[in-house]
């Protein structure tokens, strides 16, 4: 038996079909369960040349974080199961394409189509980190969208809070353009790691490319998510806050998964963005009028009160600036086409076709080119949207 040629009944229940992905630990089939009469996926653990010893305790590792979630947007893990020596994982199917795939092929969501896309993966997320679960391998071919959720997958190198690293030899684990940067440089992948992860997966579906600018090698790659602060977003609107917090080199300021579910679910359902923490800003306003002051053409410091005047006069011109640019942002988004967050339309946007895909594939590295109006849906229509509501789309 192959990777190629899988046998055709594993484990005395599943008729294997045909191969449909590859995830980090191995190969994935479409199989059909000849008891209950479904369409599951089998994952063959160690399916690839090299693979060392501990292929059960991964694959048991898989099943134990992903059955232990039972949430509707992760994946199910169905059964274990042995053949010829080597573990298969039965799980749930999800007919349609990664999120890697689909952001390609239909082009980046609108920025409450991805809000909400977030707030469901980071429910997902934040009840594994309550059962003290560490995913560490998120990024866009590990998110499946299907049946109106999109699903959390490959939880081959997740590792509980208590576990011992796995690797044995100290190395990184995971994809690097969507490792955090402390872990980019040996850190710990915790809870925080995460968060930046699904950052960086959020920024590839409004903005249809990766946070950090690809480099030749994964080293190159590391080193450049640990020194350099990621590309500004162009289409993000409100989820630029978030984004920046997320993706934000200190962990402390990325806030746990759960404020970042809550600031995601009000963005998703078109209120203001609450951030879990204080802005980096400026100081607080004292409590009195202030001006603002030019430099003196000396380069000395003016003294109060010398050029108040111009200060305030300063002060007004740059108000009505900003005044003009939000007027003139208000337009801009008026008459930007609907999307995920704009359901006007009861018609369902054209369909894609895409080859279903179970698990992870890629990194969703590459750089799509820009859509001029985004094609996945994120809300069926509703008189009273709730940020909880599924993802409806359509594969």
């Amino acid at each position: 038996m192959t990777a190629h040629n899988p046998p055709a009944v594993i484990g005395g229940r599943y008729e294997t079909v045909r191969p449909i992905g590859r995830g980090g630990m191995g190969v994935v089939w479409l199989a059909r369960d000849t008891v209950l009469g479904r369409a599951v996926a089998a994952k063959q653990i160690g399916a690839f040349p090299g693979e060392s010893e501990g292929e059960t305790h991964r694959a048991m590792r898989e099943a134990r974080a992903a059955a232990a979630l039972n949430h509707p947007n992760v994946v199910a893990v169905y059964d274990v199961v042995e053949h010829e020596g080597s573990p298969w994982l039965v799980m749930e199917f999800v007919a349609g394409p990664t999120l890697a795939t689909a952001i390609r092929q239909r082009g980046p969501m609108t920025a409450k189509g991805a809000a909400d896309l977030g707030a469901q993966l980071a429910g997902a997320l934040d009840a594994a980190h309550q059962a003290g679960i560490v995913h560490r391998d998120i990024k866009p071919a590990n998110v499946l969208i299907g049946g109106g959720l999109p699903k959390l997958g490959d939880f081959g190198i997740a590792r509980a809070g208590t576990e011992e690293q796995t690797t044995g030899s100290g190395l990184v684990t995971g994809t690097p353009n969507y490792m955090a940067p402390e872990v980019a440089v040996g850190g710990a992948h915790r809870e925080a790691a995460d968060v930046w992860a699904l950052g960086a997966t959020i920024y590839f579906a409004v903005e249809g490319q990766d946070a950090h600018e690809n480099q030749d090698t994964a080293l190159a790659t590391l080193q450049n998510i640990a020194s350099q602060a990621p590309r500004r977003p162009e289409r993000a609107g409100p989820l630029e806050p978030v984004l920046a917090d997320m993706l934000a080199r200190d962990p402390a300021r990325r806030g746990t998964m759960r404020q970042v579910l809550r600031r995601l679910e009000s963005i998703a359902a078109g209120g203001a963005d609450v951030p879990a923490t204080p802005r980096m800003t400026a100081a607080a306003p004292q409590s009195g009028p202030r001006t603002v002051s030019p430099p003196a053409a000396d380069g000395t410091a003016p003294t109060p009160g010398r050029t108040k005047g111009v200060g305030t006069l300063l002060l007004w011109l740059l108000l009505g600036i900003i005044a003009g640019a939000v007027i003139a942002g208000a337009i801009v988004l008026g008459t930007r086409g609907g999307g995920a967050g704009d359901t006007s339309g009861a018609a369902a946007p054209e369909q894609t076709q895409a080859p279903p895909a179970t698990t992870s594939s890629g990194a969703g590295s590459g750089r799509p080119p820009p859509a001029t109006s985004p094609s996945i849906p994120a809300r069926a229509p509703s008189s009273s949207p709730s940020p909880s509501s599924p993802w409806r789309v359509t594969p």
